[in-house]
């Protein structure tokens, strides 16, 4: 691109504004201030102080009063931090969320902040919460325009805030604008509000269903109507029976039991007819039913390839769904070397690591055989039961959670062994009434997905009418002009001076600093 069609594309980014408003820098518009922190290890600093310190953390909300920490006035004086007056547009300067976002608040008393913040404490006739309402309809260009190039943390270049534009309106005006956007954003609050008691009620009633599912109350009226042919009880010792006459034709030993016997009075109540019972009595196959991930030693980033047999990480395994985002792939060499590790069709995927771990789904029935990584567990239920969602549910429920919480290890990473797991108590239910609890249980989620998913529309929608709000008060389509206000460049004029305005026609050329 030539400096021309630059030039030319910057003038562009300037639209067409009212009469009586006029383009202007943010730097323009007040007094500029930064920010310190008070040595951390004079306590005095830090002790029953009343001044209000604002760091990123505190930047949640349009109005910033308190904060998570105070300091004293001693330590104001003696340190960098400095008092930042009411009604200043605090802007946060650096930090992790700069990658997707750009807090803005006005502050409502008199604060300081460290130095990952600036304060714009606007001239006379600015109004602060005009500004703040424009930073907030322009966060994307301000991250495109301002943001540092080559720094480690992400961060805002200040010279390039201070130059970014802002369309002023008449001191008047400003202050309809304001007044107009509050009480429209106020409408939409309402509904973003019952939005989310409608996604949180939605979330409850999952909770509630799958709570009832596993512990047989979903399926009361059914058994009432149903004598099952066998029961749960008898559904394990058939397929205890089983393993055994499969073990007797291959020669192999019978299995040693690696868990010590359920204690039911540490489980909820459950009917009659169902029973309790750990992983390994629910495989009919015993050689890598119950299995996690190769590690390093095993597999390496090395191995991966762009095509070939997938493998199946932790972020694939979500909200009981198996998730095909960003695949890795090895070699079926390199995969029958891992045979033990294989997952196939219809195996349950069990998260090992986590925040927390046990997240789980089944590996959908069209899916190529795969080989999970060493913070997944692969749980291959014997092929006499046919409800293996419902062990997938239980995970999910409040009671599967809290058996997985109790084996559950590690601060900074928490994980759940194989051994930990293989020692959680699964619900079995009768075969016939297993499979009414999934169908039921399957028709409910269709409609919690689907009903989730209007709210999230509707949420989003409602976000794109704020920003539709915005920009129309910030092209003067908002409010009507009145044409007895004061003009916006007469007020800058006589604030700083006739250069504070820019000429859209003559605008300069950002220029970017090379990394």
């Amino acid at each position: 691109m030539s400096d021309g069609d630059a030039q030319e594309k910057e003038a562009g980014d300037l639209w067409p504004l009212p009469e009586g408003w006029c383009w202007t820098t943010l730097g323009q518009l007040g007094i500029w201030t930064g920010g310190g922190t008070p040595a951390k290890s004079n306590k005095a600093f830090w002790s029953n102080g009343t001044v209000p310190w604002v760091s990123p953390k505190d930047m949640k909300s349009d109005i910033i009063g308190e904060t998570q920490d105070l300091i004293t006035e001693a330590a104001v004086a003696g340190s960098s931090a400095k008092l930042i007056g009411r009604s200043s547009v605090l802007m946060v300067m650096r930090s992790g969320i700069l990658r997707h976002s750009f807090p803005v608040g006005v502050t409502d008393r008199q604060v300081t902040v460290n130095q990952d913040l600036r304060a714009l404490t606007p001239h006379n006739s600015i109004d602060a919460n005009f500004v703040a309402r424009y930073l907030r309809l322009s966060v994307k260009r301000v991250l495109e325009d301002c943001s540092k190039d080559g720094t480690t943390v992400d961060s805002i270049e200040a010279s390039r805030l201070e130059g970014f534009p802002v369309p002023l309106a008449p001191p008047a005006e400003q202050k309809r604008i304001v007044e107009k956007i509050d009480a429209l954003f106020a409408e939409i609050e309402d509904g973003e509000a019952a939005l989310s008691e409608a996604k949180t009620g939605l979330e409850i009633f999952q909770r509630s269903l799958l709570k009832a599912a596993v512990t047989g109350e979903l399926t009361r009226d059914w058994r009432q109507a149903n004598t099952p042919q066998e029961t749960g009880h008898d559904l394990l010792a058939r397929i205890k029976a089983e393993r055994a006459a499969q073990a007797s034709v291959k020669g192999q030993r019978k299995r040693k039991q690696e868990y010590s016997p359920i204690d039911p009075t540490e489980l909820p109540d459950i009917p009659d007819t169902w029973a309790w019972a750990y992983p390994d009595d629910l495989t009919a196959i015993s050689k890598n039913a119950l299995a996690i991930g190769p590690f390093g030693s095993n597999l390496k980033v090395s191995d991966y390839q762009e095509s070939g047999v997938p493998l199946i990480f932790v972020r694939h395994i979500r909200n009981q769904r198996f998730s095909e985002d960003n695949p890795k792939f090895i070699s079926s060499i390199k995969a029958s070397e891992l045979q033990s590790h294989t997952v196939r069709p219809g195996d349950i995927l069990v998260t090992k690591m986590g925040d927390p771990p046990g997240d789980a789904c089944i590996y959908p029935d069209d899916a190529p055989m795969a080989v999970i990584t060493a913070d997944c567990i692969k749980f291959t239920v014997s092929q006499g039961i046919e409800y293996k969602s419902l062990f997938v549910y239980f995970l999910m429920s409040c009671y599967g959670k809290r058996q997985i919480a109790d084996r559950t290890t590690g601060v900074a990473q928490l994980k759940v062994s194989l051994d930990r797991f293989k020692n959680i108590a699964f619900p079995v239910p009768p075969l016939s009434e297993g499979n009414e609890l999934v169908r039921r249980v399957y028709e409910a989620l269709i409609y919690v997905g689907d009903a989730t998913a209007v709210v999230e529309a509707e949420a989003a929608n409602a976000a794109r009418l704020k920003q539709a709000v915005l920009k129309a008060a910030f092209e003067g389509k908002l409010v009507a002009q009145d044409p007895d206000d004061e003009p916006a460049s007469v007020v800058l004029e006589r604030i700083v001076g006739s250069a504070s305005t820019i000429d859209p026609k003559r605008r300069p050329r950002r220029t970017r600093t090379k990394a």
